[in-house]
């Protein structure tokens, strides 16, 4: 099948124009596949395994942008750049379009709220002309230099005004879903959080269990770090002490920094009067002050951190929010039982391929304590950290939303590629035994990613099943019914491909740690697991 490249020299365009221009060329009559991508490395390793990659494709540079297209003949292909390089020099859409902050801020006067995506060495300055303006900034962009975002923080903090990030992936303000966000019930549970999916899986969950969310303040990971000292984790938790809506504030972050942590305790123990829980993952679990553990609940998980929030609110809610998301242990095993009792006996290891980070690290830490040394290009330890992050090594779970997946690229929540390509790869390996996958839904996201990941969950499923193997696959879907891409739906589509869908990523973790025990996981040591991570503590 011909193949050609176009290299178009220093030309330039965001990651998801050129995910949305792709799609539009692999429609184009007579096309067999086409990628418009810059010349990154990764992109053009994954260009190469696609079968793009030509001569001229390889000596791109990374600011080079690569048209790649194959066809049954040249002349079909020679027509077909000829249609991409048209698109490239359309016009935006119709739509308001701003090419400065100050006649964007002309035109919208009353704006109060705006969304900072720009690289991250000119957040600073963007950030703070609009707090000079008198408005709260979702700082979306990452590598902030942690100088910048202490500097802009302390700013805000004496304007009272909110800077949510720096490489804030999620909030949810008044009900709108802001970045990466679900479509979730209005109700009296306030977030605050340091992790992007980790404020997703909770709100979720809160909605999936009948209850909702007042406001979801996404603060940046950075924020609960010594460097910056929770400055805005305190300023979000003062407003939602003043907000008549939330009766439970829940904090979300991958571990503080101790003295962090225990400046926010310290805060909630002697300035607060709401009930609060906590899901500091991997974080120390203090010892309480009395008066303050009537009001306060400390958890491991997203998931228990959840239902915790639900039970605080009503008894009678959260007995039916656990049937919802929880499993029973003995049911748990059931599962297992059925899966590792097709197992040949070579296969023994998890590969997780995630595309949330905050779901990745609380899959890290269960897998840690349930099945030992697990591998990856977000380690908990230095030592475990993978040597080449395209390559899995005995257990592994991989972020795939990290930089070395993404510069030049879409996000994997929004283009699948290298997910899809790197499953048929793990399939092929004789001791794989389970593979774990996150689809997270809702704004922002990939508008089918069931539909989208099908013909490589089924390409892995056969490669294992031509090889006398047979391949269990996990998932969790992270949405709403109200979401775009609807969970009830994305949940049945994939189970009709034989994935096995689990309620909650804690729950999907602890599935993989008992199939990949093969029996070892008795049902005492289930039922410490689950004490251990979906109750508190």
């Amino acid at each position: 099948m011909p193949v050609k490249n176009v290299v178009k020299k220093n030309f330039y365009r965001d990651s998801l124009q050129l995910l949305h221009l792709s799609e539009q060329a692999k429609k184009i009559e007579g096309v067999m596949d086409a990628a418009v991508v810059m010349g990154t490395k990764t992109n053009k390793e994954i260009l190469e395994k696609l079968g793009l990659l030509v001569e001229e494709g390889k000596i791109a540079g990374e600011s080079d942008m690569v048209i790649a297209v194959s066809a049954s003949t040249e002349e079909i292909i020679n027509k077909a750049v000829e249609t991409i390089e048209k698109m490239l020099t359309k016009p935006p859409k119709a739509g308001q379009y701003f090419y400065s902050l100050e006649t964007a801020l002309e035109a919208l006067p009353d704006a109060n709220l705006a969304i900072v995506s720009v690289p991250g060495e000119y957040a600073k300055e963007i950030t703070l002309k609009l707090l000079d303006r008198g408005i709260h900034v979702h700082l979306f962009s990452d590598h902030v230099p942690i100088e910048d975002e202490l500097e802009i923080k302390e700013y805000a903090k004496e304007r009272g005004l909110l800077v949510m990030g720096a490489a804030a992936g999620t909030s949810i303000i008044n009900n709108k879903a802001i970045a990466f966000a679900n479509v979730v019930n209005k109700g009296p549970i306030g977030i605050v959080a340091a992790a992007g999916t980790g404020l997703q899986e909770v709100s979720v969950l809160i909605t999936v269990a009948g209850s909702g969310v007042s406001q979801g303040i996404g603060i940046g990971g950075g924020d609960v770090k010594k460097k910056v000292g929770g400055i805005m984790a305190l300023e979000s938790i003062k407003a939602l002490e003043k907000d008549t809506e939330t009766k439970v504030v829940t904090l979300v972050a991958k571990p503080p920094d101790p003295e962090v942590q225990k400046k926010i305790l310290d805060y909630i123990t002697y300035n607060t009067k709401k009930k609060y829980v906590t899901c500091f993952m991997g974080g120390k679990v203090f010892e309480v002050p009395n008066q303050l553990k009537e009001r306060l609940v400390q958890t491991r998980t997203l998931h228990a951190a959840a239902l915790e929030s639900v039970r605080l609110l009503d008894e009678k809610l959260f007995k039916e929010a656990e049937k919802k998301i929880s499993i029973p242990a003995e049911e748990l095993l059931r599962k297992s039982e059925k899966l590792y009792s097709q197992f040949e006996e070579k296969q023994k290891y998890i590969r997780g391929l995630f595309t949330g980070g905050t779901l990745t690290y609380e899959s890290l830490i269960i897998l840690k304590e349930t099945l030992g040394d697990v591998y990856s290009n977000a380690p908990l330890e230095p030592r475990l950290g993978l040597k080449n992050p395209y390559k899995s090594f005995q257990h592994t779970v991989v972020d795939l939303g990290e930089e070395e997946f993404t510069i030049g690229r879409a996000h994997p929540m929004i283009d699948p590629t290298i997910r899809n390509l790197r499953l048929i790869e793990e399939a092929k390996d004789p001791e794989v035994a389970v593979i774990l996958l996150d689809f997270v839904l809702g704004y922002g996201s990939h508008s089918d990613p069931a539909e989208a990941h099908t013909e490589a969950i089924r390409k892995a499923k056969e490669t294992a099943e031509k090889n006398g193997r047979y391949l269990a696959i996990l998932a969790h879907v992270c949405g709403t019914d109200r979401d775009p891409q609807n969970l009830s739906l994305q949940t049945k589509k994939l189970e009709s491909l034989g994935v096995t869908v689990l309620p909650t990523n804690a729950l999907m973790a602890i599935l993989a740690s008992a199939v990949a025990s093969k029996g070892r996981m008795k049902e005492d040591t289930l039922e410490r697991t689950y004490e251990s991570f979906l109750f508190p503590q």
